[in-house]
């Protein structure tokens, strides 16, 4: 701690503010797909679509990985490849929604 100056502590206070929002939104988000739809759960809302409002499932490939978009009715919900199990999730709700 001796000589270290004052913006290398804020610099670090910012990093662990950073890593700790970003740790609290990922371990609260979750989708679960269930008899009655697709439950997406973030941060600020919980929100369940029922699988014959979903229109289709948008496969984009990029850089830092592949992202996801489920088309509804309602609007659009999207997560990417950084989710555990983005693959499976993407098979179920093409076949639960019978798009493919």
């Amino acid at each position: 701690m001796q000589g270290a100056t004052r913006s290398s502590f804020l610099s670090a206070a910012f990093f662990v503010v950073l890593f700790t929002a970003c740790s609290l939104f990922y371990n609260r988000l979750a989708f679960t797909v269930s008899d009655t739809g697709l439950t997406v759960r973030t941060v600020a809302m919980e929100k369940t679509v029922p699988f014959d409002a979903i229109l289709r499932v948008d496969v984009v490939p990029g850089i830092l990985g592949t992202s996801y978009a489920v088309r509804t009715q309602l609007g659009s919900l999207t997560f990417s490849s950084l989710l555990a199990g983005h693959r499976r999730l993407c098979d179920l709700i093409v076949r639960r929604a019978r798009l493919g």
